[in-house]
Formats: structure tokens, sequence, C-alpha cells
């Protein structure tokens, strides 16, 4: 080995030191001057000398094709995919990659520029990066005599000459000394003769094509074998500057959102409501994951074995909005949840065999190439987990190992918050709830009459009071039982709340066999209404009770209308309960509306 080489060696030595950052910066300047001693004691080559030809290579490649490196992203590439959701916390992740790729960019810059200075024969400097595409790169940056020369959107692909001997595994350099009638290069726009060619991969630690380091000459025998390997120390230094960069970042981007992490495991212990807990995990993936389609599944009737979408958003998401599904529908959403496992499938370009989300009815959206469920338990061991985030993107490599490692730490403080939530909600309906309908008990109605009453007030409407009571209700239980008047009670407790606005108005279990529904937002022929279809509904119904004919009840019900100007809502439930009292009075299976004057049976 000659003392120019030596001394190449020592610089890249020092180089790879300094890269390490802290205490060896200060190697920089002696890594300069090994570099600049090198390259003033390289051996000359003899004038006749024409062609050097392409050395061997005696490592094993890992690929056939150049690859960008797995454990970073977007590594030696300047296109940002962009997804409909851009995380939207104060860490924007395509921000800080596009900083990492403009450090790098000067960097490069910076290298080509020095190694302009020490080869004053070199006509351009080009580096090649990976394009996307497997066997494929693209003109990253370059430094040049004559720039305006140079096509920035040049690629090297397969059978393209001289060029594209890089791509192949087995090359390690190329030198080219003395082209005799000139090449030309397909970098350039016009046709410069070029005389001397030389030409380096950018490999990572294993050994992996990331890209090309080129130089060329309008002279003959411009380089030699020496410049020839320190272009090789040079362009693993490359790789180093690089590779410290897009580690950095990517550092940066981890330590915030788990930073963020943190922050939502504190809002999940402050957490005591099941919806607050959809809604934050919602929050949490819309600010810290890219997404083209975001779903969230709740099995929120496990007994049933049926759940629906809790949240949807992106392309063709009203589709999904509020969707209910069943554990034997075909999805592949559905078949994570009932696996408790994460699934990740990826569709290559052009595929035509869709796989359902949900079920088969749904809109087949083909642009959607990768999917990535996690599923969310309250058991990590359970069969079937009771939550699934569901991710879709229209690139088919986005979600990698650090999306998967983030979404199943949230997974599993999402899973304990959500039992945590549903447990204390168990325990407030044992408390609110009456354990037989699972309506609302006598103490939590007074509570809500009080609160939408002030509503009422706030927005001046009016709300129903109707008291009903189930005709004869003793006999039936001397008669057939107490467990058959359970089965009487919760049937009418089914039938009332299907004949009244789930979400608006309010249904309670008063007594033994009472029942009180307030009427939100009504009119008095609204209320009247109401009350008629409540009477006819219970009146269809049949329960068995192993006799040839079934039983059949009925119910009488008083109303009382609450307008604005009253206020004292104890008063509003006895006006209604005097009200039923003279439908008691009056046969039975009646409706009456409690009058100040008098009061009458609006309907037999």
């Amino acid at each position: 080995m000659s003392v120019s080489e030596i001394l190449f060696v020592v610089a890249g030595a020092l180089l790879g030191l300094a890269f390490q950052g802290g205490m060896f910066l200060f190697l920089i300047p002696f890594a300069v001057v090994a570099f600049s001693l090198a390259f003033m004691n390289r051996p000359n080559i003899p004038a006749n000398t024409s062609v050097i030809p392409v050395i061997k290579s005696n490592k094993h490649s890992t690929a056939l094709t150049p690859v960008v490196s797995p454990d970073l992203r977007h590594e030696f590439t300047n296109e940002a995919k962009m997804e409909s959701n851009e995380p939207n916390s104060s860490l924007r992740v395509n921000q800080v990659w596009a900083r990492a790729n403009s450090d790098v960019d000067k960097a490069f810059g910076d290298i080509l520029r020095c190694l302009k200075v020490l080869m004053p024969q070199a006509n351009t400097l080009t580096i090649f990066t990976n394009g996307g595409a497997a066997n494929e790169f693209r003109l990253r940056t370059f430094q040049s005599d004559i720039p305006n020369c140079i096509d920035t959107g040049a690629k090297i692909t397969e059978n393209m000459g001289i060029l594209s001997q890089l791509l192949r595994p087995e090359v390690s350099r190329i030198l080219e000394g003395d082209l005799l009638v000139g090449k030309r290069l397909t970098y350039y726009i016009e046709n410069r003769m070029i005389r001397s060619l030389m030409g380096v991969p950018l490999l990572d630690r294993n050994d992996r094509r990331l890209g090309v380091l080129l130089v060329d000459s309008l002279h003959p025998n411009a380089f030699t074998a020496a410049e020839a390997q320190a272009l090789t120390y040079i362009a693993q230094a490359m790789y180093l500057v690089s590779f410290k960069s897009y580690v950095s970042a990517q550092n940066f981007i981890e330590q915030q959102q788990f930073s963020v992490l943190y922050r939502y495991q504190r809002k999940f212990f402050q957490t005591m409501s099941v919806k607050d807990i959809y809604k934050q995990m919602f929050e949490y993936v819309k600010e810290n994951m890219p997404f083209d389609r975001l779903t969230i599944l709740a099995l929120d009737k496990p007994k049933e074995g049926s759940g629906r979408v809790v949240y949807s958003v992106g392309m063709d998401s009203e589709q999904f909005r509020d969707k209910q599904f069943t554990l034997s529908d075909k999805g592949i959403f559905v078949l994570a949840l009932i696996r408790n496992r994460p699934v990740i499938r990826s569709f290559d370009a052009g595929y035509i065999e869709y796989v359902p989300r949900l079920n088969d009815f749904e809109k087949r959206n083909m642009e959607l190439r990768q999917l990535f469920v996690m599923p969310v338990s309250s058991e990590p061991d359970s069969k079937t987990a009771e939550l699934a985030i569901c991710l879709e993107s229209r690139y088919s490599n986005r979600y990698q190992d650090h999306e998967k490692k983030l979404l199943k730490a949230f997974a599993g403080v999402a899973g304990f918050a959500y039992a945590r939530a549903c447990q204390f909600e168990k325990g407030k309906d044992l408390a609110t709830r009456d354990g037989l309908t699972g309506l609302m008990n006598h103490r939590s109605l007074q509570e809500a009459l009080r609160t939408e009453k002030v509503r009422a007030d706030r927005k001046k409407y009016n709300i129903g009071i109707l008291m009903m009571d189930i005709d004869h209700f003793k006999r039936v239980n001397d008669t057939y039982g107490h467990p058959v008047g359970d089965e009487v009670i919760k049937g009418i407790a089914s039938a009332i709340s299907g004949e009244i606005r789930k979400e608006i108005d309010v249904v309670a279990r008063y007594g033994g066999e009472e029942f009180v529904v307030a009427l939100i937002d009504t009119t008095p022929e609204g209320m009247i209404e109401t009350a008629e279809r409540i009477r006819k509904a219970v009146s269809k119904l049949e329960f068995n009770v192993h006799l040839t004919d079934p039983l059949r009840v009925t119910v009488s019900i008083g109303c009382f209308l609450v307008e604005p100007e009253f206020s004292d809502m104890k008063k509003a439930v006895n006006n209604a309960d005097q009200a039923l009292y003279k439908a008691k009075d009056g046969g039975r299976n009646q409706v009456v509306r409690f009058e100040t004057v008098e009061t009458e049976a609006v309907g037999v």
C-alpha cells in the first residue's frame, strides 16, 4: 500500500470518528489535512494507459438491485409522500424529514465542491440516489464547470451503457481513462464528449446500493486508481453523513411522539367515559399518524357479538360512519378484532382482488394500497379485542416498524383506559339504572328532568311528561308468578323505548310497574300522538306463558305538557300522575291529558 493510500485510509478513519459527534468533532481539520496530503502524494499513471477495467468486489451483496435501507425513512430521497391526513401536532413529521433532507443536500454539495477544488481536471461531479424504483437512480445534486448543460431530471437505469454497470451488485467501481471517441453521458443536455469517467456506488452498512458518486473529465487519463479508491472512502463518509442526519431526525420524531403518548396516558387516566375514550383515540391517531382513511371499530355489544364504527374519516369514509357489524362479517378489520392480532396488508399497483374491510357490500376503493389494523383489548391475552384502530394509505410501504411500535404502545394504554371506563360506567349504571330493564331509575330521572328543564328554559321549548302504569299487573303476578311479571316489565320497557327518540327523549322505570317518559321539545299534539303510539305498541305485545293463548297486557297513560313558564318538574310529574289516575278510573287502556280545568279521556 502506497503512502497516498495510507493517508486516504487515515482521512476516512478520522472522518468516521468525527461523525460520531461530541468530543470527536475536533478531528475534522486533521481529516482534511490527511486527505489533502494523500491527494498530493498520489502516484502518477503513465500517459499511454488507456483503460482501467471494472474492478470486481469480493463482498457478497445482499440485493440484486439497489434498495433503500429499511431502517431509515425517506433515506436518499427528496420525494415526501403526502396522505389525506398530515399529522397536525406541533411536531410536523414531514417538516422534520424535509429539514434532514436539506441538511444532507447541503453536506453533499459541500463535499462535491471540495472534490472539485482537489481534482482540477474534473468537469462534472454528480450524485445519483435511489429514485423510488428498485433499478433506478435519479440525479440528486451536482457540481459542474458547465451547470446549464446538466439535465436535473436525469436517471440511471438498466441498459444505459457504462453508467448502468454501477447498478450491478458485483461492481465496486468504474474507471475509464481514455475513451478514444469520447462518451456522451445521459445527464448532459448537450453533446459533451467525456474522455475520462470515475464512479463508485454509495453503500449502506449491509452493502446495499443507495446511490452513485460520479466524476467525469474532458481530458484523457484524468483519474487514477488511487483517486478511485479515495472516492470510495468519500462515498462511505457521505453515507455516514446521511445516516447521522436521518437517524437524528428519526430519533427526534420518536421522542416527540412518545412524549405525546405520555400526555395521552395522563388524559386517559382523567377520563371516565367510554365515549371520551373513543374521542381521545381518534385525536391521538389523527395527531400522530399519516393516513388516507382512519376507521375505529368498537365491539360494544360483546354478548351479542356485534359492534359499530365509532369514527371514520378520509377517503370514502361516509360509508362506514355508524355502520353496524357482527363478528360473522368477513371483513379484514373484523378479522383482526376477532383474532386480537395486528394485521398489515400491502397491495401492488394495479391489483384487482379487493379485500373487504367490513363486508362484501362496501364500496371498493382500489387506491388504498396498504392497511394496518391494531386491535385494542383490555386484556392482552384475550381472544377477541374490544376495539380496533384501522389505518389505510395510498402507499404500499407507508407503515413500518416505527408506526407499529408506536401504535402498539398506544393500544396498550388505550385498552387499559377503556376497561377502566367500562367498569366505571357499569358501576355508575348500577346506581342510576334499573337492574331489570336498564332504564333510568327514580333518582336519576329527577336529575335528568332538572337538566332538561334548564335547557328548555334557555331554548324556549316544551317538555311532555308521560306517566304510565301496567293495567291489572298484580293479577299477572298472582296468576303467572313474578318471573312472568318481570318478562312483562322488560317487554313493555322495550316497547316504550322503541316509540321514542333514543338520543333525545328520556325514559325511566318510576316504580314497580310504573314508567315515566319525558318528551323533549314537543307540542301538545305530538305528546298525545306519542302516548297513543306507546299504548298501541304495548297492546300488541304477546307473552308466552305456556298456555293456549299468549298473555296480553295494556297500559294507562297520563300526560302533562310542561311549558316554559312552568318551572316545578316534581309537580309536573304529579300532574301526569293525577291524569293517570283519571285514565285508570275511566276504564284503563287509554291516554288522559292533565288540564287545569278538567281532565278528559282522549283515547280509548
